[in-house]
């Protein structure tokens, strides 16, 4: 069993300060994979992926945009 961390998609448009259709947009972006568990509601994504939508988001706003095309890995 793997040590995975987990964020919801609430705490991350929290932490990021964005709307749920830009997290969206990022994840689309980003190839950031939407993690259900069983018996909860809520949708999740693992907290690297989240780091790498944080990375991408700062350096758009860097940039003056939201062009994530450089920052997909």
């Amino acid at each position: 069993m793997t040590d995975e961390q987990y964020i919801s998609f609430e705490e991350a448009e929290d932490q990021l300060g964005v709307t749920r259709a830009t997290l969206h947009y990022y994840m689309r972006a980003l190839k950031v994979e939407r993690i259900k568990f069983p018996l909860d509601k809520r949708a999740y994504m693992k907290v690297a992926d989240f780091e790498r939508i944080k990375q991408a988001k700062e350096a758009a706003s860097r940039r003056g945009g939201a062009d994530t095309q450089d920052k997909v890995a």
